[in-house]
């Protein structure tokens, strides 16, 4: 008689609340740290406001804080994603298998009771689809091919799985080897390209996505175009990015690069591009 394996529960409320509530806390941050300034300058006046050195500094300092907690948020946040990935393929897909298993064992059995077969079948088929929601959301989570094969498989399978879902043609081009990145770049890199392709199909309407990622004299380059409608950030008339937009540009600033969001020169389109300086081989992450 087969049996269940014992699954520990994986508590994830708390996880799941702190991801939900990493952009809140953020956000949370900033109206307070302008509600006091904001207070201040009501309460003391202009003419007891520190000198305009000591104001800028202050303002700087305050920048600098918000910086630091943007990107602490971004690593908390992929950290947490990873454990809730483990945590269900670990526990949860042992389960499924265990159950899959046993339906298949009584299937067996009841070939002379079509109708209870027939049951059994659409359980099996609801089975398989459960485990194929899964293998998504763990893969959403955390890809488990940027871990096991690198960046550039990482990248060239989501291509093909974000062109299959949304019905828009992605060509990349990519090195058999990933170039030498420091830590935390491949993630950072990934989840840039994530967040563009879905900016290029959801709001830039694009039929057509190239991807390329390739080492130059100034770096690491990862590019991202599409021939969607296009966008200028230097035309937005002061509009504040999209949230999409200031979580790529923290990624890209936390391992050390420069994300540029602009339109593509030669026809209509966006050219998203992060250049990362190179990193010397011996201290990089596969």
């Amino acid at each position: 008689m087969l049996r269940y394996p014992r699954v520990h529960a994986l508590k994830p409320p708390m996880p799941i609340r702190n991801l939900l509530r990493a952009p809140l806390v953020l956000g949370l941050a900033l109206i307070t740290i302008a509600a006091t300034s904001l207070k201040r300058r009501r309460a003391t006046g202009a003419a007891s406001l520190p000198p305009a050195g000591r104001r800028d500094e202050g303002a700087q300092a305050r920048a600098d804080e918000l910086t630091c907690l943007a990107r602490h948020l971004l690593t908390a946040g992929e950290e947490e994603k990873s454990r809730i990935a483990r945590a269900l393929h670990d526990g949860l897909g042992s389960t499924l298998t265990a159950v899959n298993l046993d339906l298949f064992w009584i299937q067996q059995r009841l070939a002379d009771q079509p109708a209870i077969a027939s049951r059994l079948a659409r359980a099996k088929e609801v089975l398989a689809s459960t485990v194929e929601m899964k293998r998504r959301i763990i893969h959403e989570l955390r890809p488990t091919v940027l871990d096991t094969l690198g960046l550039s498989a990482a990248l060239e399978s989501h291509a093909d799985d974000f062109s299959q879902r949304n019905a828009v043609p992605v060509e990349v081009e990519l090195p058999d080897e990933t170039p030498a990145l420091k830590d935390g770049a491949p993630i950072a890199l990934f989840r840039i390209c994530e967040e563009a392709l879905i900016n290029a199909a959801r709001h830039a309407k694009a039929t057509s996505i190239r991807i390329s990622l390739r080492k130059e004299p100034a770096g690491i380059v990862l590019e991202i175009i599409d021939n969607g409608i296009g966008i200028d950030l230097n035309a937005r008339g002061g509009v504040a990015p999209s949230i999409g937009l200031l979580s790529m540009r923290e990624r890209a600033a936390a391992i050390g690069g420069a994300l540029s969001v602009e339109r593509e020169a030669a026809r209509r389109g966006t050219v998203v591009r992060v250049i990362l300086p190179a990193v010397d081989a011996k201290t990089s992450t596969p």
